[in-house]
């Protein structure tokens, strides 16, 4: 506009840019030059300052219009620029924005559909894992089955001390007054007392009256145990010792003792520096009557617990039994089945036998024994 403003200060026709002063009605201009000779009259003579201030009020008009007609028209469209920037840009955010929230829902969509059967899905992947697991342990022991055996007692030699606290040693004496020792192991137990279960030849002799007394130890700890139930046929017999808290160990179901031919048997005695040791062998004949085994066995391993290799108890380790009348050997033993000690010596779901606690008492002129209700079995049949 600056431009535009000094042009107009030069425009032709200022009396102060340069242009003539004379003008057709200036007072030297004669009456005669009007059109057709005609002349103008005094009046209409216009004085030369007159003139000029008209000239200036005229070319003030013109230059303030001159203004107007660009100033408006460049404000107008710089106005009408910025909002066209601003409304492309808010076109073009909001193309981008909806394009992305486009982009945001198809992927959540996708995610909604990868992921609506995801638990089946994770259920299908662990039947399939424990399938390839089963398979795989399968397999495993079809290759190391010929050597199971020698594993499981390497296995369970080393682990012979997780059965020491079950285990004690019984001393007593035999019918000669000579001292003599055997294994017991816990099948009932209550915060003060327990009943535990050893070999009838190792207690023999406290079935007399009068009898040596009869205890059982472990380390430097010695507990006096009471007779309370025997059942020679079977070589078997139960003891009472005040000495609560002994674990019980787990007996073997029958589906066990059906399978159990064949198998590796292993023998503990409390005899041994952990507080226990094993003697390993082979189930040879298994009956009703008992098992035949050819574990090796000593004098402190009758009474202790004949376990399988998976650690249930499977019958009671014998020097004496012998329900076939043929001598075996050395090396062959027989050992009655863990469950027939609930026949005689225990009655499993209530305790010890009633009738022979009662029987044995009235023998040795001592008073009746405690009530059955005082004890159950911890052991599984």
């Amino acid at each position: 506009m600056s431009q535009v403003s000094d042009d107009l200060t030069d425009l032709p026709g200022d009396p102060g840019a340069g242009e003539p002063t004379d003008h057709p009605l200036d007072d030297a201009t004669p009456a005669s030059n009007g059109p057709a000779g005609e002349t103008f009259p005094p009046a209409l003579r216009k004085s030369r300052s007159q003139r000029r201030a008209e000239w200036r009020q005229v070319e003030r008009a013109r230059r303030y219009a001159a203004r107007r007609s660009v100033r408006f028209p460049i404000f107008t469209r710089s106005i009408l620029l910025w909002m066209l920037i601003f409304a492309l840009c808010g076109v073009a955010f909001g193309a981008s924005g909806a394009f992305w929230w486009a982009h945001f829902n198809t992927e959540v969509n996708q995610l909604r559909d990868d992921t609506r059967d995801f638990e089946q899905r994770a259920q299908g992947a662990l039947s399939a894992i424990d399938a390839q697991r089963n398979e795989a342990l399968r397999q495993i022991r079809e290759v190391i089955k010929p050597v199971e055996g020698e594993l499981a007692k390497i296995n369970l030699i080393k682990l012979a001390e997780r059965f020491a606290p079950s285990v004690w040693q019984v001393t007593t004496r035999d019918e000669e007054g000579k001292p003599t020792t055997g294994t017991a192991f816990s099948v009932a137990t209550l915060p003060d007392e327990s009943l535990m279960v050893t070999s009838y030849s190792v207690v023999r002799a406290a079935t007399l009256t009068p009898g040596p007394g009869v205890s059982i130890r472990k380390g430097s700890e010695e507990v006096t145990a009471e007779l309370w139930a025997v059942d020679p046929d079977r070589d078997l017999a139960l003891l009472r010792v005040e000495r609560g808290e002994i674990p019980v160990l787990e007996w073997a179901d029958d589906d066990q003792q059906a399978r159990a031919l064949g198998t590796s048997v292993f023998a503990i005695t409390a005899v041994g520096g952990n507080g226990a040791s094993m003697s390993t062998g082979t189930v040879l004949d298994l009956s009703s009557a008992g098992i035949q085994h050819d574990a090796a066995l000593a004098t402190w391993h009758r009474g202790g617990p004949m376990i399988t290799p998976d650690g249930k108890v499977l019958a009671v380790a014998s020097m004496a039994y012998n329900p076939i009348g043929i001598d075996g050997g050395v090396q062959i033993h027989f050992a009655p089945p863990v469950t027939s000690l609930c026949i005689r010596v225990l009655i499993c779901g209530g305790g010890v036998n009633k009738h022979q606690r009662e029987k044995k008492a009235k023998e040795a002129g001592l008073p009746p024994p405690k009530s059955d209700s005082q004890f159950t079995t911890e052991a599984k049949n």
